[in-house]
């Protein structure tokens, strides 16, 4: 699962401690929000059991974060957030990929090039 960010100062802590983050940008009231939460829920997953499994390969270097823009408007203006859902990809606090919509397909080969 990934996690829930529920204050910008939570987000900055996170920020901080973690040298990639993965974020999905989303509302309650967005439809195809709902329809690839799914699939990012499924990236985060993957990476946490990877790191139980003890996988030589998986580096807890990444966090997967969930961001309602309602709810923490802040930190979705300081990214420029206007369309639902979109995903922030970022190293060492700087944004290096992005993905608006919900392409599964996009989603994927974004998280992989991320890890």
């Amino acid at each position: 699962m990934s996690t829930i960010v529920n204050s910008a100062d939570e987000f900055n802590k996170l920020l901080k401690k973690y040298p990639k983050m993965a974020i999905d940008f989303k509302a309650v009231w967005c439809g195809p929000c709902k329809l690839i939460s799914p699939a990012f829920e499924g990236h985060a997953k993957a990476q946490k059991e990877a790191l139980k499994a003890d996988n030589t390969e998986a580096k807890d270097d990444i966090i997967f974060v969930t961001i309602d823009v309602d709810e923490v408007p802040e930190i979705a203006q300081k990214y420029n957030i206007t369309a639902m859902p979109t995903f922030k990809f970022l190293v060492n606090g700087k944004e290096v990929d992005e993905l608006i919509g919900a392409n599964k397909g996009s989603l994927e080969t974004k998280v992989k090039s991320l890890i």
